[in-house]
């Protein structure tokens, strides 16, 4: 018991004679040679200038690849305007009906002149609910050609099809989160302390942000898409590789009212590495709660990223 007494002052740094003690303990010696051989948990600086230039690298490529894109939705349908209940059922709400969509789309990433540094997610959809909708090849030259066209109504017109789909809740622009913290934004957070983690076996860290000031990030519309505006602050976490600080996740938290009674968002995109020297996304998940409940869910997987020229012959390589 003593001896056990003794390593713990010595690991806590009181006993000058630790050199000593390590030479004569093998098993002593073993661990702090492990201890050495873990990497080092980098500071927040360090973390956000990696990012940065990892959100400046993408904002470079983004404009120049398509991918694919699944988009499956579930969210709660509308109650029916009429629906008799007696007895004790008349009591009880009636339960929620989940309605599903799921959409194939060509994706990528444009910007509008009135706003060049912006980027925006745009699609072609290609199949609703496993119905065509329009040939991929087709629609792969139809984007690349919306992109790199400066013809903002163009784009436009793109975007609004979307929109025609109907469906409730849709959430877009998460796939370019990774630039709420180029150079340029950083000063707009606070970043904490991170935590080591483990994601899909490798070794993480999670430094914890929220945003102080600057424009809302997060915009919500109301299902008419007519009213009901609301600008949000957004709360989250960075996920990096602790071996070479490149972002894996991002996860954004934005609530309005109560946390209880309110509305909250949540997302989390995961990036990974493509062969193009930046990271593009591969996974985007969306919920949004009310009062507490969940009332929709989007999920995004995104495979098949090709990089493309400005030519009207649009020739395609398949990243891996």
């Amino acid at each position: 018991m003593v001896r056990a007494a003794a390593w713990l002052a010595i690991a806590a740094g009181l006993y000058p004679l630790a050199s000593t003690l390590d030479a004569q303990t093998p098993a002593r010696a073993t661990a702090k040679a492990a201890a050495k051989s873990q990497p080092q948990i980098a500071t927040v600086p360090q973390m956000t200038a990696r990012v940065s230039e990892e959100a400046a690298a993408f904002e470079k490529l983004a404009p120049a690849v398509l991918g694919k894109e699944t988009f499956h939705q579930r969210a709660i349908g509308a109650p029916t305007r009429f629906h008799p209940r007696v007895g004790s059922a008349a009591m009880v709400p009636p339960a929620p009906k989940w309605k599903q969509h799921e959409v194939v789309s060509q994706y990528g990433f444009t910007s509008f002149s009135n706003d060049a540094s912006a980027l925006h997610e745009i699609r072609q959809v290609t199949s609703v609910d496993a119905k065509k909708v329009e040939d991929e090849k087709k629609a792969q030259d139809a984007l690349a050609q919306a992109i790199t066209a400066n013809d903002d109504e163009r784009k436009r017109m793109i975007l609004k099809k979307f929109e025609k789909y109907g469906l409730a809740g849709a959430a877009t622009d998460f796939g370019q989160l990774l630039l709420l913290f180029s150079r340029r934004n950083l000063e707009r957070y606070e970043f904490l302390t991170p935590s080591a983690q483990t994601l899909d076996g490798v070794r993480v860290l999670v430094y914890p942000y929220k945003q102080l000031d600057g424009p809302e990030v997060l915009t919500l519309f109301g299902s008419t898409q007519k009213d009901e505006v609301r600008r949000l602050r957004v709360s989250g976490e960075i996920w990096v590789r602790q071996d070479n600080l490149t972002p894996v996740r991002i996860t954004l938290t934005a609530n309005e009212g109560d946390s209880s009674k309110g509305i909250r968002e949540e997302a989390t995109v995961d990036y990974a590495m493509s062969r193009f020297g930046a990271v593009l996304p591969t996974q985007t998940v969306h919920q949004e709660f009310r009062d507490g409940n969940l009332t929709t869910e989007n999920k995004f997987v995104y495979s098949d990223f090709h990089k493309f020229g400005a030519s009207s012959d649009i020739q395609f390589q398949v990243a891996q």
